[in-house]
């Protein structure tokens, strides 16, 4: 069934007679502008790419985006790269770029593939590679094939879909083959035998967002200084030191004031506000001012008093005092607020050894009156979640924790500390209190209201897919990736790509 390619002579493209095309532009304008537009795109990508990119063998039909192997990865019209664009296209509607790049990488590795296995000196025959072209769908008849619907293709188009069949014959043996990596026995009864035991649970959280304000104003009140309002101007000079002092002496001469200084020379957003930056809290200058003498002088400085210049990393900074300083409003809630961010991001261990004790206080009271009387007592929220088994990692293969709408969970999936109190808290007791990684919000504690054991069935589907379709996704995904930062690849794909084709 494969033939021979033969060579069609060139066609010159001609062009419509001048009234022609203006007959065309006057009846329909818009599809004969678009028409236009996309020539224009058509030239610009497949004929001004050769001299945009010289030497690089680019045809006036293919746009290379990489190699794998010294093999170009490149776009051509009716090739597979473009019939996965277009399939990509559908999929990402509104994101050209995805499209185009899971396009490229899926050629990538198709490529590579094909590669692999050409050195391995695999190859179809062509007895099957006909048998499995004659079972194309385009190609039957009354559930036969048809030579006559086959017989109807011209020769090129004949020999591109024996070809095309050819490489997907030569792909399918290799994702076959990499797949085929069988799990252990053992492995895969463990995996099963995950999913037999699994227990409900009730929850209570303490955020840290509860911390109370009485507290928050009790640690500022502790430490005055880090908390006072200070009321500044500044200059911000780009232009270096010499610069910065050269304005400061006019400041002071009496020159020109502070504020046509800033408006004029200040490069920072506060420029046209003559300078004004407004109140700001002392701790905020920790970062911006790191020597402690130069940011104490700078914190300090008296009604109208100007400081002298401050290398910071936005460049030399003069500032102005506006007002005197002062102590922290604590009765103030937006004061507060400031207050407790600085608390959450520097001094997050004070938040959280509250929490902590308040989570300990409630567990001693829970295991002498029962865990849902005193949540109700406390005013604490209950929550309830499960039955879910031991699923570190939220494997799609059982229940995951993450599929609960219970706040205070998010984290919970990788976090050892939670499995280990989930189930070796016995049923009917609270746990300790559990601290999550990741960034989590409160302290959360657990009580095991219910156990269960599947039947034998469930664990033998967890084995099944496991040892089957999910353990061959996740080997045909870790080959993809192998391929992707292999050194035999080159990605040349962003810059091509927003070279010739971003908007």
């Amino acid at each position: 069934m494969q033939h021979k390619k033969t060579e069609k002579p060139a066609k010159n493209p001609g062009s419509a007679e001048p009234s022609e095309a203006m007959r065309r532009f006057r009846q329909h304008p818009l599809i004969f502008i678009g028409t236009v537009f996309v020539l224009v795109i058509v030239i610009v990508a497949f004929v001004l790419v050769p001299a945009i990119v010289p030497g690089e063998g680019i045809g006036l039909d293919r746009l290379k985006f990489g190699s794998w192997d010294n093999k170009p990865i490149a776009y051509s019209s009716g090739g597979f790269f473009a019939l996965m664009r277009e399939q990509y296209s559908r999929y990402f509607q509104m994101n050209d770029y995805l499209a185009w790049r899971n396009a490229f990488e899926a050629t990538v590795v198709r490529t590579a593939a094909l590669d692999i296995m050409s050195k391995s000196g695999y190859e179809p025959s062509k007895d099957l590679v006909d048998k499995t072209v004659a079972r194309l769908p385009q190609f039957q008849e009354n559930g036969r094939f048809s030579s006559i619907k086959y017989n109807r293709l011209d020769a090129a188009s004949r020999i591109k879909i024996w070809q095309d069949m050819h490489n997907d014959l030569i792909v399918g043996r290799y994702h076959d083959d990499v797949s085929a990596v069988k799990t252990s026995g053992p492995e895969a009864d463990f995996i099963g035998n995950m999913a037999l035991v699994q227990r409900v649970f009730k929850m209570t959280a303490f955020p840290y967002a509860s911390y109370p304000d009485s507290e928050v104003a009790a640690y500022a009140n502790g430490h005055p200084d880090m908390f006072k309002t200070v009321f500044l101007s500044q200059i911000t000079v780009s232009g270096g030191e010499r610069e910065a002092k050269a304005i400061l002496d006019q400041i002071r001469s009496n020159e020109t004031t502070f504020e046509d200084a800033a408006r004029t020379r200040s490069s920072d957003s506060y420029a046209d506000r003559g300078g004004d930056s407004g109140a700001r809290m002392v701790f905020e200058f920790l970062s911006q001012i790191t020597d402690e003498e130069q940011r104490a002088a700078v914190v300090n400085l008296a009604k109208d008093e100007v400081s002298e210049a401050v290398s910071m990393a936005s460049g030399w900074v003069i500032f102005r005092a506006n007002e005197a300083a002062r102590p922290a409003d604590t009765q103030d809630q937006a004061t507060i607020d400031k207050i407790r961010g600085y608390l959450m991001t520097n001094e997050r261990g004070i938040v959280e050894d509250w929490a902590l004790e308040q989570a300990e206080n409630f567990i001693e009271r829970a295991r002498t009156n029962g865990f849902e009387t005193v949540a109700a007592n406390m005013r604490i929220a209950v929550s309830e979640f499960g039955a879910i088994p031991i699923n570190y990692g939220d494997s799609t293969l059982f229940s995951t924790a993450s599929s609960f709408p219970v706040q205070g969970l998010a984290s919970a999936a990788t976090d050892e500390n939670f499995w280990r109190a989930a189930f070796g808290t016995p049923i009917g007791e609270p746990s300790d209190p559990i601290i999550l990684d990741g960034g989590a919000d409160s302290i959360i504690v657990l009580c095991p209201e219910e156990e269960t054991r599947d039947d034998i069935s469930a664990a033998a589907n967890s084995k099944n897919l496991f040892s089957g379709e999910w353990a061959e996704n996740v080997t045909l995904k870790s080959i993809n990736l192998t391929i992707l930062t292999s050194d035999k690849f080159t990605d040349d794909f962003f810059a091509t790509y927003f070279r010739l084709l971003g908007n």
